[in-house]
């Protein structure tokens, strides 16, 4: 039904679901999906043919999302848990940046008053090259000749290769420019000039270019927009769902999750829940349940510490030794694990205003790090923590 239908689950929504929302609404949602067909058409993405005997057609579907602009986008995806291994695909594995590269980056861009941009690359995945004939079904509403079927020739989302395959493309194209990537992590690229240094990371088609010399930086990205199709997003916003804020004249840039954690918040609906002044409450000490798996529990409880592990990932360390800690017990835990993995979601309520801040000078005192340890405090393994 419609009616049941909420922005905050858009990606869930299917094909059906847009038949049945107000004439305005379907207009904006097929306009869209006729949006993503046409840039598949004009990358070549595939061709209408016969299935061939003996072989199988993934199957597709579409997935939709608004913008933090309000733009109304529809992504025509593979199902890649219906590829075949040997017959579809082969390798897998595809490097990502990581949180903690991408904070210490952008530290550093502050503290040396560099300027950053950002931009996107328009069907990025479209760029990688298959080397398997996969057949895929046609996408549903848009289906032209019953019997036919799209044999692919681009990696089209969703597949298992797809990111791989645009990794290979993007760092031969980097290569190109005079880049080179980062040994410790592969999502990262840099190019030096005498004492300049211009250093790009790229997640899937997200892309932030920074540098110690603005006019280098820019040449470089314009190079890189001539290889790529990609959206100029000048100043960057946001950043593997971290918002970035810059303070030109406190030279300070701070980075929170405020939108994501909101979603959180109505996800397990606690948008009336009380906020706690700790993650955890003071001298609580979880145990091992011994008794019989609660699959709903179960799931809950799991659906919460995964939410909360990428809010530790990105910008709330505050609450990454209780989400680690709760998480020991994600095979069979209780309704009290659950209730204390809700507790968590009520500390960050009170503190849905904190960020990470860096500035452009380190005082001082210069870098100040804390740590704290224990002996055996683990009851039920007595292993030491820290």
């Amino acid at each position: 039904m419609a009616s049941a239908l909420s922005i905050d689950n858009v990606r869930q929504w299917q094909y059906k679901d847009i038949l049945t929302l107000s004439k305005d609404e379907q207009k904006k949602w097929m306009a869209a999906c006729h949006d993503e067909l046409k840039s598949l058409q004009e990358c070549n993405v595939y061709k209408l043919v016969d299935l061939p005997q003996g072989r199988k057609a993934i199957k597709s579907r579409w997935v939709f999302d608004v913008k933090t602009d309000g733009r109304h986008k529809a992504q025509l995806v593979a199902k890649g848990f219906s590829q075949v291994k040997g017959i579809d695909y082969d390798k897998l594995f595809s490097p990502v940046v990581h949180f903690e590269t991408v904070r210490v980056l952008l530290a550093l861009a502050t503290l040396e008053d560099w300027d950053i941009q950002a931009l996107d690359v328009k069907t990025a995945f479209l760029y990688g090259e298959l080397d398997k004939e996969i057949y895929m079904e046609q996408p549903q509403g848009f289906v032209k000749g019953s019997n036919k079927v799209w044999l692919l020739r681009c990696a089209l989302y969703g597949l298992k290769q797809a990111s791989l395959s645009w990794w290979y493309q993007c760092t031969k194209s980097m290569a190109k420019l005079g880049f080179k990537h980062c040994i410790s992590d592969a999502g990262v690229y840099y190019f030096i000039c005498g004492n300049d240094i211009i250093i790009a990371i790229v997640y899937v088609d997200d892309a932030i270019f920074m540098g110690s010399n603005s006019s280098l930086l820019h040449t470089k990205k314009k190079e890189f927009m001539k290889i790529w199709e990609c959206r100029d997003l000048g100043k960057p916003r946001e950043f593997l769902r971290m918002r970035i804020t810059r303070d030109w004249k406190r030279c300070t840039l701070s980075l929170d999750q405020s939108d994501y954690l909101e979603k959180i918040i109505k996800r397990f609906g606690m948008e009336n829940a009380n906020p706690t002044r700790t993650p955890l409450p003071a001298g609580y000490k979880p145990t091992a349940n011994k008794g019989e798996v609660n699959s709903t529990i179960r799931s809950q409880f799991q659906s919460v510490i995964r939410s909360l592990l990428y809010l530790c990932l990105g910008t709330r360390p505050d609450i990454t030794f209780p989400v680690i800690k709760l998480s020991q017990y994600g095979t069979n835990p209780t309704q009290e694990h659950l209730n204390k993995a809700k507790y968590i979601i009520r500390y960050l309520i009170g503190t849905r205003k904190y960020s990470l801040t860096y500035k452009d000078k380190l005082g001082e005192q210069g870098f100040i790090a804390y740590a704290d340890s224990d002996w055996a405090t683990d009851e039920d393994t007595r292993v030491s923590q820290t």
